[in-house]
């Protein structure tokens, strides 16, 4: 009983959402199942997005480095003609003051005016051309270039893990669809066995053997209904299987997929030390806060830059059309330019650029604690499905041993029962161990194909390949 359950717990893989595509997708590999995932998933869409935004934010920065232009047209009509009032006196020098005295009655030393002087007509356009350019930026607008940069490699190292993510994905389902067809296939050969057996013993039941009595007749009949049984749970879970494959594909859910034998897993040559090596290399989480690290220095050096002038170069270029010729639009002043240096320096600020760089430091402090701690993390991950891998090499090694001596078992016990040498329990017996076998090298091999899947991850890089 406890083989049984054994077995049964075996070709119970992970139950997954049913999703899959309207066309049928026959005889697929792992790698014709990534290539479709890569161009269907709409996760890449999304880091794609990403990298595209980070483009676009690194060009916005750029901009600091080019002068800004701008043209400016003003067209307005007033209520009326805009005009200047002048009230008070004019004071008059002494020796003019002198000669109207001799001329009046009484001395004069100050004319008095109230008059209105019309400036412009109520009609007014008008037009400029403006240039400035920033010379020294105390430099603020490096960190925020350099910040930017790193932005755009941010987003690639998150686009990079999107597509390990799918690849992950694909060859989880991919690996757990071929393992729930192999199990299914070992339960399709354990029925045809049992039934065999089950023929073979009714006709020594009913031949009047001495060995064989009803209750073994029935043993084996209640073995062949539970192996039945078994199959269709199989087919349910093989089923499922594939359909899980086909939703990390992409596809839609009333797909098909078949797919091409397993190929045996290739034997992994790296070192422990090695893995976690390149792992620190090539993990997109690692390489993201590698560049959030140094995008943190460059917020540093942003915030120091309001300890420093701003120092731009200014230029303009304006004309005006207006029908009164004279006052504020009169020919000198319809049209000219302007050239300057403007110099910009807070003195002061109450300390808020101070906290700025404290709170930028600070910052900084915290993603390297973070890097130290997501390094040991990988280096653990790492090590875990290192020795995972190895148990499972280990394990195959000693299931194919033994899947020989079950198959040999199996095959001795079945000439003896034909001969009436040993009990019908025995061969039943022998064809479980098999099967048990058979599936414990399938679950072997699975695992095995889940430790490689999860170190390539964690290392982020076909481990294959990693040089």
């Amino acid at each position: 009983m406890k083989i049984r359950i054994i077995f049964l717990l075996g070709i119970c893989v992970v139950p997954l959402v049913n999703h899959a595509d309207s066309s049928l997708y026959q005889d697929l590999t792992l790698e014709q199942c990534i290539h479709t995932a890569l161009k269907k998933h709409q996760t890449l869409q999304i880091s794609d997005a990403a990298v595209l935004m980070a483009e676009a934010q690194y060009q916005q920065a750029m901009s600091a480095y080019w002068p800004q232009l701008s043209v400016d047209v003003s067209a307005n009509r007033a209520d009326q003609d805009r005009t200047f009032s002048v009230q008070g006196a004019v004071e008059l020098p002494s020796d003019l003051s002198g000669a109207l005295s001799q001329i009046s009655a009484k001395p004069i030393n100050s004319i008095p005016l109230d008059m209105d002087v019309k400036l412009y007509d109520r009609d007014l356009l008008t037009t400029s051309i403006n240039l400035t350019y920033p010379v020294f930026t105390g430099g603020k607008r490096g960190a925020v270039v350099g910040q930017a940069e790193k932005g755009i490699k941010i987003a690639e190292q998150g686009q990079r893990k999107s597509k390990l993510d799918v690849i992950r994905d694909v060859k989880r389902f991919y690996y757990g669809a071929q393992f729930a067809l192999q199990m299914e296939q070992l339960t399709s050969d354990s029925l045809e066995r049992f039934q065999v057996i089950e023929e073979l013993t009714e006709i020594l039941y009913q031949n009047g053997s001495l060995k064989v009595k009803k209750t073994d007749y029935l043993r084996t009949k209640t073995t062949t209904a539970l192996t039945r049984a078994m199959l269709h749970e199989a087919q349910y879970a093989r089923e499922l299987a594939h359909n899980a494959l086909g939703n990390a594909m992409g596809l839609d859910w009333t797909g098909q997929v078949t797919l091409t034998p397993d190929e045996q897993p290739l034997p992994l040559h790296e070192d422990l030390q090695t893995l976690v090596d390149n792992a620190h290399k090539f993990n997109p989480d690692i390489q993201q806060l590698s560049l959030a690290v140094l995008a943190s220095g460059d917020k540093i050096t942003e915030a120091r830059s309001g300890y420093y002038p701003i120092l731009g170069f200014q230029a303009s270029s304006h004309k005006v059309w207006n029908d009164f010729d004279g006052g504020l639009v009169n020919s000198d002043n319809r049209e000219g330019w302007t050239i300057g240096v403007e110099l910009k320096w807070n003195l002061f600020d109450g300390f808020r650029t101070s906290g700025k760089v404290d709170h930028a430091k600070a910052t900084l402090r915290q993603l390297e604690s973070q890097k130290i701690l997501l390094n040991q993390a990988m280096a653990l991950q790492i090590k875990k499905q290192f020795l995972r891998l190895k148990s499972a090499s280990k394990q195959i090694e000693a299931t194919t041993s033994a899947l020989k001596y079950a198959r040999q078992n199996r095959k001795l016990h079945i000439r003896a029962y034909r001969e009436e040498m040993v009990e019908t329990k025995d061969v039943i017996e022998s064809q479980i161990v098999e099967a048990f076998s058979h599936g414990s090298l399938y679950r072997s091999r699975h695992n095995l194909n889940m430790a490689l899947v999860s170190l390539e991850y964690h290392v982020g890089k076909n481990i294959q390949a990693v040089e």
